[in-house]
């Protein structure tokens, strides 16, 4: 299946044409889609050629002040620390801007990448859900990661990873 299906494998996104890809990325960038979510997503940019190198939002319940953060790059970009790049830049978005309370986000056991990511800015594991999420049709368990803002706060002034 190639590239595509790495990036998608471990997500609830499908694999999808790029029609559809670009239906989904115009929906999640209207931050009125759906009167029960607001999704705040963000471009990741090749700085030299300044080409799609990959997306990643905070998806947020309308009135909650907590969010989940997801991130999804090109394949041809992993081991390169743009991932905890990525993840730490919507971190501060969703703790500046936004105002958030709490961010979490969760990660499958088989992609143990995604968790040192997650680690690696800051958040901390809270637990293992057992078969709660559907992925392309097989029912997944998965690790949760979260950090509150007054722990980012605390490393933002300890100088941060």
């Amino acid at each position: 299946m190639g590239a595509s299906w790495d990036v998608v494998r471990y997500m609830l996104l499908p694999l999808c044409s790029r029609e559809e890809s670009g239906k989904f990325l115009r929906a999640a960038m209207d931050e009125h889609a759906s009167p029960a979510w607001r999704s705040v997503v963000r471009a990741a940019v090749d700085a030299d050629s300044g080409g799609l190198i990959g997306l990643g939002g905070i998806a947020i319940l309308h009135g909650a002040e907590e969010g989940e953060l997801w991130y999804l790059l090109d394949p041809a970009c992993w081991g390169r620390g743009l991932g905890a790049c990525c993840a730490g830049q919507l971190t501060a978005l969703g703790f500046g801007e936004v105002q958030l309370h709490r961010i979490w986000a969760i990660c499958l056991p088989e992609n143990p990448a995604s968790g040192r990511v997650l680690e690696k800015i800051g958040m901390r594991k809270e637990g293992f859900l057992k078969s709660n999420l559907k992925i392309h049709g097989e029912w997944k368990d998965c690790f949760l990661y979260a950090m509150l803002r007054e722990e980012w706060e605390s490393k933002e002034r300890a100088g941060g990873p």
